[in-house]
């Protein structure tokens, strides 16, 4: 190993033996990088590996009364000795521990990196080793302290790697760049030509810091007052509703409106997922998930495993908790009769909107998540050639997220990520495949907005 590499990588272990006494260094590491890290594999890391300046950190601590705010005064300078920052570190935050707001942890990794400003690649070559050392230092105590890593999200041993300012477990993940379309049409006919057996779905997020989660579950609110919100839309607005059926049709026009539900969007198109990739957060990594079942597992709208979990959101969340504690409790259905009563409850409710439906509910298929084709009566959802992921109990009410085990992963079992960088030329590629906003947006505002970007500056 290189010496300035061991002289990092001591800086790291030192760094972290400190931390002992001042667990909000640790917390803050995992937050920022640990947390997605060990559930996804990689990670953002733009952050602290391009150029870096105090920016308005010291303004911002001051005016919300952190003490960290010292740490960008100019009295205060920066240095690559790891004594010196500690040093630092002991003066102003102390070695107690304390909770950090979302700001002072940003701000304070943020400031273990400057030392590390210049642009030139020895400098960047030392914030990425310094950063890598770090996560691996601290990796085996965040695998004992936060329960909401499990045992798949936690390998034994990291082969971290850094790519395009993401680091990322070669043991567990292949990361992608999509620089064009042909490159990225090429890679995804290989995919479907490795098995004829499965179905593949795309999702596109214009930052790779997004948690593959249906909107209902980004906000503790939303999740308590599902109920709430659902019953309340459809009294505040029931004409829009009229022609709704069953449960999954509320759902998917509450979802074409906004309202956050148990519904994940995805498309069998993955160009309108690359679109959304980029549409957004031009100066962000964007990622485009790719997820995969089993062609026999589609659900189609009209199956009674969609009617079950599409009829969840019209209970409170006391009925739904207790329904996924009967789910996990390992009693058998018919021995459990908790769970028969509340099953039964479910059950006439689903059987209000279906009067055919047959009353039996399976504790597995409550847990589950399943792929759902939705009927093709809604302009967008055609255009988008869209489908959704309707979510069952299977997370419960933490912050686990059994949606990542949908997906897809290569031959040697490791997750594909294609990450997006040059947004800008990858949307003017998709736009000469007329996938663009006037075209998966069918709504006469979007169209008009389309046009008029189109011609902003136009000399005709």
């Amino acid at each position: 190993m290189e010496k300035y590499k061991e002289s990092l990588h001591s800086d790291a272990r030192q760094l972290t033996i400190y931390a002992r006494t001042s667990p909000y260094i640790s917390r803050a590491f995992y937050h920022i990088f640990g947390k997605k890290l060990l559930e996804e594999g990689c990670v953002d890391c733009s952050y602290v590996l391009k150029a870096l300046g105090k920016g308005s950190y010291y303004s911002r601590l001051n005016s919300q009364g952190s003490n960290l705010y010292k740490l960008y005064a100019k009295s205060c300078m920066t240095s690559e000795n790891i004594e010196i920052t500690l040093e630092y570190l002991e003066a102003i935050a102390g070695n107690q521990d304390r909770n950090l707001s979302p700001l002072e942890e940003e701000a304070l990794v943020y400031w273990i990196f400057l030392p590390y400003t210049s642009t030139n690649t020895p400098k960047r070559e030392k914030k990425k080793e310094y950063l890598i050392a770090i996560l691996n230092c601290f990796a085996p105590e965040w695998k004992e302290k936060y329960n909401d890593i499990n045992e798949e999200s936690a390998p034994k041993q990291m082969d971290l790697h850094e790519k395009n300012n993401i680091i990322y477990d070669a043991e567990r993940c292949e990361l992608e760049l999509i620089d064009s379309v042909s490159g990225y049409v090429k890679d995804n006919s290989f995919m479907k030509q490795q098995d004829t057996g499965r179905i593949l779905y795309f999702r596109g997020h214009s930052r790779l810091s997004y948690a593959l989660l249906p909107s209902i579950k980004r906000s503790p609110g939303w999740q308590e007052n599902e109920n709430r919100m659902y019953q309340e839309l459809i009294i505040r607005c029931a004409s829009d509703f009229a022609q709704c059926q069953s449960h999954l049709d509320y759902l998917v026009e509450m979802q074409h409106y906004g309202l956050p539900t148990r519904l994940l969007d995805i498309t069998e198109n993955p160009l309108v997922a690359l679109y959304f990739a980029c549409c957004s957060n031009p100066e962000d990594v964007g990622e485009v998930i790719v997820l995969q079942t089993q062609i026999a597992a589609m659900k189609y709208a009209k199956s009674d495993t969609a009617a079950i979990l599409a009829a969840l959101p019209v209970f409170d969340a006391s009925f739904r908790t207790k329904l996924y504690e009967s789910c996990i409790n390992g009693i058998p259905e018919e021995e459990d009769p908790e769970y028969i009563s509340l099953a039964a409850k479910l059950a006439g409710e689903v059987k209000s909107k279906n009067p055919g439906f047959e009353p039996r509910i399976k504790k597995k298929d409550l847990l589950s998540h399943v792929f759902i084709m939705p009927l093709r009566n809604n302009r967008r959802i055609i255009k988008q050639d869209g489908s959704f992921i309707l979510c069952g109990l299977g997370d419960g009410n933490g912050e686990g997220n059994s949606l990542r085990g949908l997906r897809y992963r290569n031959e040697s079992g490791k997750k594909l990520i294609f990450i997006v960088g040059n947004k800008e030329n990858l949307l003017h590629e998709l736009d000469q495949f007329s996938v663009n906003k006037a075209s998966l947006f069918p709504e006469i505002d979007d169209v008009a907005e389309y046009i008029k970007l189109k011609y902003n500056g136009s000399d005709k």
